[in-house]
């Protein structure tokens, strides 16, 4: 198995300190190690470090090195929460979970499932996502999660979880059926569906299909609104924002629910853009942003000769050739201009 910063997070040296040792202490353990990942792998490294440019063109080079700096904090904090979603007994995850998060626009989830079709929960690669599901579970709403694992180990810890709450987990690597039947299932039995529309390795790339975002032209996945149309189901943001004292506030937002739009998937990825633009150190698909640009169409080149050749003045009639003027060829720079 490649070694990945995921990977190597979950070694098993680092599982047994997480479920010993206070979130405290395992925080700035996983700060320290992470530093020392980036020291081998700096073409990684390197990789996010252009992209965070990419994306922010523009920007004055303070705060860019700024954003830089705040975004491999951010990584390391990720990956602090998914350690503490996945490895910690689940009692004293829900009580961490009690203790620093919060939401806002709850009553938009209590619209949305009153209907009967279900919530398709949308968020990102934002903030502490990987708190969003305990979330939902200590709020309990019926909640249903579409994930990926990058480790056997990760994916056993999560279902160890969900044998003891109420939250279903669609893992897509350890589940040898069709994802989106069990999400239109779970939407059938009026729960909470959450996924992510910034997963750009399950995107479907078409480049008659792209989204201008970002001041960028980016591939174009419709699925959240194909499952939308399909089930009837509203859609809301969700946004779990990380605050500078340690604690989560949990941002929802309406996209169907009080509201009629013409495209759910391109409300989604409006809001996606919104937090990202808002707190791009937050966002944690640096690796992958390269990926989610659609190429240019290559256009061919409009062909114009080097001069326009005025026409004989022997074809003409006498009559009108007596009032011929020819034009003068038109220049190389001048057909240019002109085109």
């Amino acid at each position: 198995m490649k070694l990945n910063i995921s990977v190597f997070f979950q070694s098993p040296i680092n599982i047994f300190l997480f479920r010993h040792v206070s979130p405290r202490i395992s925080r700035k353990y996983l700060q320290a190690i992470g530093f020392l990942y980036y020291l081998v792998n700096r073409k990684e490294k390197r990789r996010i470090s252009r992209n965070i440019r990419d994306l922010l063109d523009g920007s004055e080079e303070t705060q860019l090195r700024k954003v830089t700096r705040a975004t491999f904090r951010g990584i390391f904090s990720h990956y602090f929460e998914k350690m503490c979603s996945a490895f910690m007994e689940t009692e004293a995850i829900e009580r961490y979970v009690r203790q620093h998060v919060t939401i806002e626009g709850r009553e938009l989830l209590d619209k949305a499932l009153q209907k009967g079709k279900g919530c398709i929960l949308v968020t990102a690669h934002w903030g502490g996502v990987e708190f969003i599901p305990w979330l939902l579970t200590v709020a309990r709403y019926p909640a249903s999660i579409i994930l990926e694992c990058k480790t056997a180990r990760l994916a056993k810890a999560f279902q160890r979880h969900e044998s003891l709450v109420g939250t279903e987990l669609i893992i897509a690597s350890s589940y040898g059926g069709s994802v989106l039947v069990r999400a239109l299932q779970a939407l059938k039995s009026n729960r909470v569906l959450m996924t992510q529309c910034d997963e750009v390795e399950t995107w479907h790339k078409r480049r008659s299909s792209t989204i201008r975002l970002f001041g960028q032209s980016l591939y174009f996945d419709n699925t959240i609104e194909v499952i939308a149309k399909r089930t009837g189901a509203a859609v809301v943001g969700a946004f779990l924002e990380r605050k500078p004292d340690g604690r989560y506030t949990l941002h929802v937002e309406d996209v169907s629910v009080e509201r009629t739009v013409s495209s759910t998937a391109r409300e989604c990825l409006g809001l996606w853009e919104k937090y990202v633009t808002r707190a791009p150190e937050q966002w944690y698909q640096w690796k992958h942003w390269d990926e989610m640009k659609a190429p240019l169409s290559p256009v061919d080149p409009v062909r114009i000769p080097v001069a326009i050749p005025a026409p004989s003045a022997e074809y003409i009639p006498a009559a009108a050739a007596a009032a011929f003027v020819p034009l003068a060829p038109i220049g190389e720079a001048a057909a240019f201009a002109v085109a």
